[in-house]
């Protein structure tokens, strides 16, 4: 046990046995057998304490302690008791006849358990280890224009949010002329309104005027929608849209 050795204030040895000591020890068990080991060091004179002396007849002098490296299939029975006790080395050993529990848990602890971190398992859960590193996408000057474009839909919504009011005043003032035109019809129509003086002639002419407003009008309907912004405010000014709109009415 260790390499070298010393004495505690009470006189204890620790360290190293020596093969002395290791006689002594397997001679006393030999004819006594295993008891308590408090008393082992005085009755066999050895300045150790009973810890000591039963770590070291487990562990090395008993005579089915196998010595040498462990096998491959040791060292796999090692890892499979391990994920079900854990480091309770003293209840793995106990499956493992040969082999002491100080042997099992320095050959984990300096071998098996970084063989398995290498290979990418967890040697506490024994389960594969996760990298849970997420890699963060990298944003370029690509995205900033995608987002310039996507605030260019509200601008160009807006736009043609304008564009519909304008358009909604255009086919309310196209509605309210083509009910004048019908109520002129309606009039020239009725069969009790006669020539008088000469009106006749007159009243004709005046529904052929109304006839070619009203085709027009139909027809600035069905193109209207083609126009740019510059004929949609000629139009208005025509059918007097701007002056119903600087009245108040709209």
């Amino acid at each position: 046990m260790g390499g070298a050795t010393w004495f505690e204030a009470d006189g204890t040895k620790r360290g190293k046995w020596s093969e002395e000591e290791d006689q002594k020890l397997v001679a006393y068990i030999d004819e006594y057998g295993i008891g308590d080991w408090r008393f082992v060091p005085h009755r066999t004179g050895l300045l150790r304490c009973g810890k000591s002396c039963r770590l070291r007849w487990f562990n090395y002098l008993r005579p089915e302690v196998k010595k040498g490296k462990l096998t491959p299939r040791e060292e796999q029975d090692i890892v499979n008791f391990h994920s079900v006790f854990g480091n309770r080395w003293a209840v793995i050993a106990q499956y493992m006849p040969g082999r002491s529990d100080n042997d099992i848990k320095n050959h984990w602890n300096s071998c098996l358990k970084k063989r398995l971190k290498r290979n990418g398992i967890d040697p506490m859960t024994h389960q594969p280890i996760i990298n849970l590193a997420v890699k963060t996408p990298s944003f370029n000057t690509d995205c900033g224009s995608s987002s310039s474009l996507t605030a260019s839909p509200s601008s160009s919504s807006s736009s043609l949010s304008g564009s519909a009011r304008l358009l909604n005043k255009i086919a309310t003032s196209i509605s309210s002329r083509q009910q004048g035109v019908e109520r002129i019809k309606d009039i020239m129509s009725d069969p009790r309104i006669t020539c008088i003086n000469g009106q006749a002639k007159e009243l004709e002419e005046s529904k052929k005027d109304h006839g070619k407003i009203l085709a027009s009008s139909d027809d600035q309907e069905d193109d209207f929608l083609m126009w740019d912004e510059e004929k949609v405010r000629r139009f208005m000014e025509e059918i007097g849209v701007m002056d119903l709109e600087t009245n108040g009415v709209y």
